[in-house]
């Protein structure tokens, strides 16, 4: 019994041994080749931001209207530049429960261009959520830069029917960004 003990307790310290000096030394000897003399960490900024109060309620709509939110993604934030080129996506998530048309506009000082409509052929998530992903946009470092965006959901005037009172849905509008490699 005393044998087995110790070999127990043997193994127990060679593997505490084997294992901890593994994770110290990785832990405090961690390191980079490459030596720069003008180093910098690149500055990632990224910001969403609402020009006016975006409110993406689609319950207060009724057959006939027309609901317009507005909103814009700059690459700056109180005046400091992103270092890095970065690409950003924009997500609709919607139940669709309500028969609306969701429309989403990049906006320029002369023209609205229509990016995507959000509808039944996109695909739906482990949540049944309708997902509308927008085409990738770009925005380099090299210049301050602000996309502005419409999102126009539209409730058209067939959908008056008694059966399409009392429905509850909402709009998420997600923006997910990432730097660009390449």
């Amino acid at each position: 019994m005393q044998q087995k003990n110790k070999i127990i307790l043997m193994l127990v310290l060679f593997c505490s041994v084997v294992f901890g000096t593994g994770i110290t030394y990785s832990a405090f000897f961690s390191g980079s080749e490459l030596e720069v003399e003008d180093q910098k960490i690149a500055k990632f900024v990224f910001e969403s931001k609402q020009l006016d109060h975006l409110e993406l309620n689609p319950t207060s709509l009724v057959p006939g209207d027309t609901e317009e939110y507005n909103f814009s993604v700059t690459n700056n934030l109180k005046e400091v530049l992103s270092n890095v080129t970065l690409n950003y996506q924009i997500i609709i998530k919607t139940y669709h429960f309500m028969p609306l048309k969701l429309e989403l506009y990049k906006v320029t000082e002369d023209k609205e261009e229509l990016i995507m409509t959000c509808d039944e052929n996109y695909s739906r998530n482990e949540n049944n959520e309708l997902v509308c992903n927008s085409p990738e946009q770009e925005m380099t470092y090299t210049k301050e830069a602000i996309d502005n965006y419409k999102i126009k959901a539209i409730y058209p005037s067939e959908f008056d029917g008694i059966e399409y009172s009392d429905i509850v849905d909402y709009i998420d509008v997600e923006i997910k960004s990432w730097q660009k490699l390449g």
